[in-house]
Order: structure tokens, then sequence, then C-alpha cells
């Protein structure tokens, strides 16, 4: 039996959203390519929807278990997860590996600053909220597993 993911922490629903909007989720059939933020990295998903499985080699499907943003945008472009277009558009051109390397990975602080952003710009943060809960219950909802082979994250 493969082993399910754990829950993907919120700010990697945020993240994959923004890679929708800026249009970096390249699908062929059950497979993508998922370009990073600053277009340095290209990351690979794989899906079986037959088995309910879905792999992906970015550092957090790979080192820390649960489904990262490639895997997660991957599943937004299919359709399989859906989403408020319009949450989507508010993360377009957030510049997230700058933000990471900024705020040294703590992605609290990195999603204080988006959120911070977003509230700036007059976005209804609870209709942004409940958006984004509402993803990643359906995430949960699938229940998918690990698909094998892994592969390593780029360098």
């Amino acid at each position: 039996m493969a082993a399910e993911w754990k829950p993907s922490p919120v700010i990697k629903i945020y993240e994959a959203l923004g890679a929708v909007a800026d249009g970096r989720v390249e699908i062929d059939g059950d497979t993508a390519r998922v370009v990073s933020s600053d277009k340095a990295k290209t990351y690979d998903v794989g899906h079986d929807p037959a088995a309910g499985s879905i792999t992906a080699n970015d550092n957090g499907s790979y080192w820390q278990g649960y489904l990262g943003y490639p895997g997660i945008a991957y599943l937004m472009e299919r359709g399989v997860l859906t989403y408020d277009k319009s949450l989507a558009g508010e993360l377009a051109g957030v510049p997230w590996k700058e933000l990471a390397t900024e705020y040294r990975n703590d992605w609290a602080k990195v999603e204080k600053h988006v959120r911070d952003g977003l509230s700036g710009r007059g976005v209804e943060l609870d209709r942004f909220d409940a958006g984004l809960a509402e993803i990643s219950g359906q995430l949960e909802k699938l229940g998918l597993t690990k698909l094998s082979p892994r592969l390593r994250p780029p360098k």
C-alpha cells in the first residue's frame, strides 16, 4: 500500500495558485512541468488518476512528505481541485523564491508579507482564507498516495 501525503502547509496552496496564475504549469497528459517563480528550476509532476497517486520532485514533496506546490498546481490545472480563479489572480507575480530567501525560509513570515500585500490592495482576507480552506479540504478528501518512482529535486 502506497503511503499517503502529509497535509500540505497552506503556504503551498498560495504558491500553487501563483504558479497557475503566472502560467508556469505545462501539462502533458498525466505529467507536468512546473517552473519556479524565479524561472531557475523546473519541477516534474507525475499523476496516476486511476490509482489516486501523484508525485512531484520539489523539496517539500521529496524531503518533507507533503505534496508541494507543483503537485497542487497541476491538480488545479487539471480541474481535479476547483478554486476561485480570482484568488489565483491575486497571487500572480509573487516572487516566492525571493521572499523565501529574504525571510530565510520562514514561511510564516513569507505568508504575513504576502497577506499584508493582499490586504493593502483591498483583498478581502476572509474570502481569501475561505478559498484556501476549501482547496485544502478538497486535497485532504482526495487522499492521494505517493506515486513511485520518486525523482530527486533539481539542483
